[in-house]
């Protein structure tokens, strides 16, 4: 099912260019791991395979964080295993439960800052902060973000990120998200009118709204999900599913997410926390 959110008054003819977001798939070192009952492995596997067979003009993937279940060198090398089924150029960014020195270290290509996407500028943060689950920017990462923001004044640009830089209505994901430089970044949003969209991972649910002119955009993991507007801990029957975005030349998109209909799928909805 696609959950389409609008943002598009595109000009007749502007070239678009359509862009995949998967993120928290929480993969283990080993094939038999599982996340809450949950083998990771088979629904990432099964999401990806849609990807391939629904978006087979996608231009760029990003995998938003939490990559790995435990930071694992075997567990990032099975990703990079997995995502070999994808034909389309891809990157990634880290989260909460990654390593992000291992990442670059094994992928050092997939570990980019700043994507062109035809006219669009993705910038990817990494809002990891060590032995801590919520996120963080420090001052040498705001400055070096306030540098990107003024080299691509000329051209849409969207953020990506793990941590989500504002509430997502869930009491107990939202204790655990980006901390340290949020005002920082959302007031050098609201000073930068190329921004267009952030997007993000972590909370592992569906959710848009809007900062002024800037989409906020959370997308459901590939593994787990976790019910909307919960205050305790609490797991989501939801599907898992990617979100897609197309967008256009002229700095206007329209994105959706897509559930993915898993096979063997189970999940213990009776948990109070992982």
């Amino acid at each position: 099912m696609i959950r389409e959110h609008n943002k598009s008054n595109s000009s007749p003819g502007a070239a678009s260019h359509r862009l995949i977001q998967i993120t928290d798939p929480h993969i283990g070192s080993r094939p038999d791991y599982q996340l809450l009952g949950l083998d990771t492995g088979h629904t990432l596997d099964e999401v990806l395979a849609t990807i391939v067979a629904k978006q087979p003009h996608a231009k760029a993937l990003v995998a938003t964080g939490d990559i790995s279940a435990n930071g694992s060198e075997a567990s990032y090398c099975r990703f990079l295993q997995k995502i070999r089924a994808i034909p389309t150029p891809w990157h990634w960014l880290p989260g909460n439960h990654d390593i992000s020195t291992r990442m670059q270290q094994l992928a050092p290509k997939r570990s980019a800052e700043l994507v062109a996407l035809g006219n669009w500028r993705l910038l990817l943060l990494d809002t990891s902060v060590q032995g801590q689950i919520c996120g963080g920017l420090s001052e040498a990462q705001l400055e070096r973000l306030q540098l990107l923001l003024h080299e691509t004044r000329e051209y849409p640009v969207m953020i990506m990120m793990h941590h989500q830089p504002v509430p997502v209505g869930s009491n107990w994901i939202d204790g655990h998200m980006l901390r340290e430089g949020r005002e920082q970044l959302l007031q050098m949003v609201d000073q930068a009118p190329q921004v267009k969209a952030i997007a993000w991972g972590h909370v592992h649910q569906q959710f848009d709204s809007s900062r002024g002119q800037v989409g906020l955009h959370a997308t459901p993991s590939t593994s787990v999900q976790f019910t909307p507007g919960s205050g305790p801990f609490a797991v989501d029957d939801e599907m898992p599913g990617y979100r897609w975005f197309e967008l256009h030349d002229d700095g206007t998109y329209s994105t959706g997410v897509e559930r993915v209909s898993i096979s063997k799928y189970y999940v213990d909805l009776a948990s109070s926390g992982y």
